[in-house]
């Protein structure tokens, strides 16, 4: 008997359109931005926008502080490490960036006011500012009389700098110099951070001589830490899982091939689910593509069912050993697709991505196991010593099904377990506590915040508009409204850089009629000065700096601005004309949190779901209800597993609950070919089940060594899971005569 070859060529044709369908869409295609895991029913595009803009400014900011060493040492190593970041392209200092809004300040001296400024003329105070300018020309700092005083001898310009910019960074602060500034792209980017790092770091191989120290502050150090981190343990991690795997393969098949037939297995389904997701989505989310890498364990899985049928004295032919697979392989896999399916019903894109992602990989595993890997296989393999030491520990183990009163004391166990779990153990949803900080970057931040005072912004205020003119007079309305505490906490806002338009006609007025019309001539006159003049041909300003247009945007038509604060505050209700306030306080690790919170209970009502369809299709599948039995040891790993995570100091979260998918497929996998292990000559069977969860305990459980707690949670609750679903894949023969324990050469 042959095998036809025309499914395999549709399959292999298949994957290679898949991918490079997926290499010519996955740039530019990878959604990294949390908010899009918000509901579509309730995802709010503003805020979506104002958070991912905040964090963006927030992370692009970097600050270094140098000490040791004299002040002229010092000064000398400042400017040595600006000019070595600014070669790598990526790095824009305060000091460039202040020269912008300086320039835009000087165009506006003429029509906008600082708060301080503006109640001093509203007061008819008038003459407070022209006696501080003239102080200031005559001061000890005074440095003469320049081309300045031909322009704006009132000093209007410093005036606004002093009041717009009296909460940034210092250059110098005790015995320290402060360099600060932002980076110009993202600080996630590998380039970005190994371009930075090389910077930093030789400048510290010529400042260390010097006597000279160096404190960094900004996320980009943190990401490369992460990255540095995550580097190392990829090595390490996946180095340890290849060999242990290699190593498994060669004792089971005396042979390499195995491993290399299972690896194009695992790229053939990612390939196939990610192109899949591309083209119905047209972008796929981050979160969606990890966890779709966890196919990697079922799908080896598939492949070493396959695999094991070819052991023994006399496996068969290639045909016959696909046609035993057939059935229970098909259930295996409908089973995990209507699992994954669940996912769909609830309105979250990056749920329906992992769903769709995983029914089509699964779909593409199941029939390259059955049509594509028989013709590549290259004949039956060698039973090496591996496998018959399984073959033996799996007819002690699994052979026979386990007594009614077994069974429900198990169940019984494991109810327990899973409500004491639940009543004692511990959920994380807090972002701050998935990664675990640089003790060393954490040291460096804390000094700079002590020589500097200045702490990042971990909160802000939205501020939404009709129009973009509304905006701004909403956020001028908000911040007149502030008590005096609260508005010095409000670091930044584009408001007091670049006003509304009515602001600015009452500014200009304001200025023409209580500053220079009684007080400019009577200046001039005490000034002393020749070539002082005023202020009648005032160029119009230019279009606002950068500073100020990174803190607006425009979202589907509504028009907003970014307030950051120091510390969150209470914002003022409503006006009696608005049906709701037009800002609100937007803490995103807050938000961020109740995000995971909602979405650790989603999940896990998602794995109750999927359970429930795999129910649904056992019975449809076999039209009986004895078929429940095949989830009976998914059901309980799921119950148990995550209190036994939660016994190892691992709290439960959301990356928890996505392991239990895994536990659900994989189990239900193990369950259904112990159903299918009836006769005397299924050892081979069993023996597939163990390698296939002994692979995915290797493979994804060595992630709980990983430093990150996500990987680490998700890793030990798939590995925990697996085991417990293995060791009781025997209850799925609840009622089954006893198997007897075949020979060697058994067939599967």
């Amino acid at each position: 008997m042959t095998l036809l070859r025309w499914p395999a060529l549709l399959i292999a044709v298949g994957v290679f359109a898949a991918l490079f369908f997926s290499a010519s869409r996955i740039a530019g295609s990878i959604d990294t931005d949390i908010m899009s895991l918000l509901p579509t029913d309730t995802h709010d595009g503003v805020l979506a926008a104002a958070v991912k803009r905040a964090n963006e400014a927030a992370s692009n900011r970097v600050s270094f502080a140098i000490e040791g060493g004299s002040v002229e040492e010092r000064q000398a190593a400042r400017a040595e490490l600006a000019d070595a970041l600014s070669a790598t392209g990526w790095f824009l200092a305060d000091d460039e960036e202040g020269e912008a809004v300086w320039g835009f300040l000087f165009a506006s001296r003429t029509s906008f006011l600082c708060e301080r400024d503006r109640a001093l003329l509203e007061a008819g105070e008038g003459a407070a500012i022209a006696a501080d300018a003239l102080r200031q020309w005559y001061g000890p700092s005074s440095v003469g009389f320049g081309g300045l005083v031909a322009h704006d001898p009132l000093l209007l310009a410093n005036r606004l700098a002093g009041c717009v910019l009296s909460g940034a960074p210092r250059t110098a602060t005790g015995g320290a110099e402060i360099l600060s500034g932002r980076i110009q792209g993202s600080v996630y980017r590998l380039d970005v951070q190994d371009d930075v790092g090389r910077a930093v770091g030789g400048w510290r191989e010529t400042g260390a001589p010097r006597g000279l120290s160096l404190a960094r502050g900004g996320a980009l150090f943190h990401a490369a830490h992460g990255a540095a981190q995550a580097r190392f343990e990829v090595s390490l991690i996946g180095g340890v899982t290849l060999a242990a795997l290699l190593l498994l393969y060669w004792m089971m098949f005396r042979s390499f091939r195995p491993p290399v037939l299972a690896l194009t297995m695992v790229a053939s389904a990612l390939v196939t689910g990610l192109a899949v997701t591309l083209l119905v989505f047209g972008s796929i989310h981050v979160m969606a593509l990890v966890f779709g890498a966890a196919l990697i364990g079922m799908v080896v899985d598939y492949t070493t069912y396959y695999l094991v049928t070819g052991l023994g004295s006399a496996p068969g032919t290639r045909a016959e050993r696909r046609r035993r697979l057939l059935r229970p392989l098909t259930v295996g896999m409908a089973t995990s697709v209507g699992a994954f399916a669940a996912l769909l019903v609830f309105p979250v894109p990056a749920f329906q991505q992992v769903a769709l992602f995983g029914m089509a990989g699964l779909a593409m595993a199941w029939a390259g196991t059955l049509w594509l890997v028989p013709l590549i296989e290259g004949g039956g393999g060698v039973t090496g010593p591996g496998a018959a030491r399984i073959a033996v520990l799996a007819d002690k183990g699994f052979a026979r099904a386990p007594r009614p009163l077994w069974g429900a004391v198990i169940a019984a166990l494991a109810l327990l377990a899973a409500l004491a779990g639940w009543r004692y153990g511990s959920v994380l949803d807090d972002v701050r506590g998935l990664q675990k900080p640089s003790p060393v970057l954490a040291a460096e931040e804390a000094r700079l915040r002590e020589l500097t005072g200045f702490a990042p912004s971990t909160a802000f205020i939205l501020v939404r508009g009709d129009t973009a003119e509304a905006a701004i007079r909403n956020e001028e309305t908000l911040i007149g409204r502030l008590a005096e505490d609260d508005r010095k906490a409000v670091l930044l806002a584009a408001s007091r850089i670049d006003s509304s338009a009515h602001r600015r006609r009452h500014d200009a007025d304001l200025i023409r009629k209580r500053l220079l019309g009684p007080h400019l001539r009577p200046f001039i006159a005490a000034l002393g000065a020749g070539d002082a003049g005023g202020y009648a041909s005032v160029s119009a300003a230019a279009e606002p700096p950068a500073l100020v247009q990174a803190l607006r945007g425009e979202t589907g038509g509504v028009f907003w601005s970014i307030l950051p604060v120091s510390v969150p505050i209470v914002l003022p209700a409503a006006t009696a004309e608005d049906a709701r306030a037009p800002w609100s306080m937007v803490e995103p690790v807050v938000l961020y949190t109740s995000l995971f919170g909602d979405y650790r209970r989603l999940a896990t009502l998602a794995v109750a779901g999927a359970l429930l369809v795999t129910a649904l299709l056992l019975v449809l599948i076999e039209r009986r209800a004895g078929a429940l039995r095949a989830l009976i040891p998914a059901f309980i790993a799921v119950l148990a597993t995550p209190s036994l995570v939660m016994a190892l100091g691992i709290p439960f979260s959301f990356f928890s609950a996505m392991g239990l998918f895994l536990v659900v497929g994989a189990g239900v996998d193990y369950a259904i070919f112990q159903r299918e292990a009836i006769d005397a000559n299924s050892r081979w069977t069993r023996v597939g089940i163990v390698l296939a969860a002994l692979m995915t305990c290797i493979s994804v459980g060595l992630l709980g060594f990983s430093s990150v707690l996500p990987v680490r949670s998700f890793g030990v609750t798939v590995a925990v899971g697996i085991f417990l679903s293995l060791v009781l894949s025997p209850l799925a023969r609840w009622g089954d005569r006893p198997v007897r324990s075949g020979g060697q050469g058994g067939n599967a």
